[in-house]
């Protein structure tokens, strides 16, 4: 059950819990439980896979949880929006938007489900909704991912692990916690994770590192060569796939932090993505939206010490909301036709603010965001923080959310 909206505001954030400290190795426990592979769960022919052109969240019978979702409709702003439901099943109307994230979160700030996709598609209804555990039950993170269904979740265990991803639709690829789980490319120049041909992915709860520079473009700049030249931790080329709209694919990357790389996250040619409450630290460049001519939103980020680029976007439809900027080379570079909004950032000591964004226009501010425990690799805003109060106001004038990776419901990790 779908209750009234709290919070409506246009481009910005919203209003919700403050941020905390997670535990975070719990396995997660959908209603479908944990589970070993199930014949039926891939058949096209179970009901369980009949397509619905809404987006429908599952948590458990009774549950008081908080909707945080970004809409974004072309040739306007994104539309970030706070809701309260009462599960089991939510459904989400998606009214002809291009691109819809819906995330719900408990009264602890703990993510039972998320789901994210693009405009008019079908998306499969959810089955069982397994837990894969990785390594308990699976040896690898790529077996588990073979082995998920659409609904499904593959949980992995606190630990490093040194593997390349293919992402597959509907499956939620979920860590420990960032502390806890960590991918790291040991400086290969290959992807860490790609989601090319997966909709409605989601990654939580990693660090992804040291991904190297890949063997292709010649030049340094990351917009200079096609997509596929690059590599990256976070991956996707639509580029190959049919015209439908609906082949594209579309992720929700959210509480991970993605470090060392040389490319942090690279979206090429109609790869959807809405990266939301992460840390983008010490990349060469964060994030890349590379010959995209589609739609992307980055909102509520911490990019801090990205040596090249905090952002660097080449015709691509991207809206930039709500992030704290510091201490990067380019906070935000756009190559030729640029859509989208850039609105209620915070910058401090980058280099360069780029070519777009106007420091007291826009809501985009010039101030030293007080981060708590830098040092300690803390991101929380200090108390007096310019991030806290930072964020658009609402049409109603309500308080607005925090900038950077800890404000708002998905704040709590």
């Amino acid at each position: 059950m779908l209750c009234g909206a709290a919070v409506w505001i246009a481009a910005c954030g919203a209003e919700g819990p403050t941020g905390r400290e997670l535990g975070g190795s719990s396995i997660p426990e959908p209603p479908g439980g944990a589970g070993t592979p199930d014949d039926t769960a891939n058949d096209p022919g179970n009901p369980a896979q009949t397509a619905s052109s809404e987006l429908r969240l599952r948590v458990p019978d009774g549950t008081r949880v908080t909707l945080d979702s970004v809409r974004v409709s072309s040739g306007s702003p994104a539309v970030m929006d706070v809701q309260s439901a009462t599960g089991p099943t939510i459904v989400v109307p998606r009214a002809g938007a291009a691109l819809v994230s819906v995330v719900a979160v408990d009264e602890d700030g703990e993510v039972l489900d998320a789901s994210t996709s693009g405009a008019g598609c079908a998306v499969p209804a959810l089955g069982e909704e397994r837990v894969l555990v990785v390594p308990d039950a699976y040896a690898s993170i790529q077996e588990a991912i073979d082995a998920a269904a659409y609904g499904d979740t593959v949980f992995v265990q606190p630990g490093e692990y040194h593997e390349h991803l293919r992402l597959r639709s509907g499956v939620r690829l979920v860590g420990a916690g960032a502390a806890a789980t960590v991918l790291d490319g040991k400086g290969l120049g290959e992807n860490l994770i790609d989601y090319t041909g997966a909709q409605n992915a989601v990654v939580r709860g990693f660090t992804l590192r040291n991904v190297g520079r890949a063997e292709g473009c010649a030049q340094d700049d990351v917009l200079a060569c096609s997509g596929n030249w690059y590599a990256a931790a976070v991956y996707a080329d639509g580029h190959t796939l049919p015209s439908n709209d609906c082949d594209r694919p579309s992720l929700l990357l959210t509480q991970s932090v993605i470090e060392g790389n040389k490319i942090g996250v690279m979206l090429y040619h109609h790869a959807l993505a809405v990266v939301w409450n992460n840390v983008f630290l010490h990349n060469t460049h964060a994030f890349v939206a590379n010959h995209l001519q589609d739609h992307a939103v980055v909102a509520q980020n911490v990019f801090y010490g990205n040596s090249a680029h905090a952002l660097a976007a080449g015709a691509a439809e991207l809206d930039v909301l709500n992030n704290v900027l510091v201490a990067n080379g380019v906070a935000l570079e756009q190559e030729y036709v640029q859509r989208g909004r850039v609105r209620c950032n915070v910058l401090f000591d980058n280099d360069s603010t780029g070519n777009v964004i106007v420091p007291g226009e826009d809501g985009n501010l010039v101030a030293d965001p007080l981060l708590a425990g830098l040092l300690a690799g803390d991101f929380h805003p200090a108390a007096g923080s310019p991030a806290l109060t930072a964020g658009c106001l609402g049409e109603d004038e309500v308080e607005s959310v925090a900038a950077g990776a800890h404000g708002g419901p998905l704040g709590a990790w």
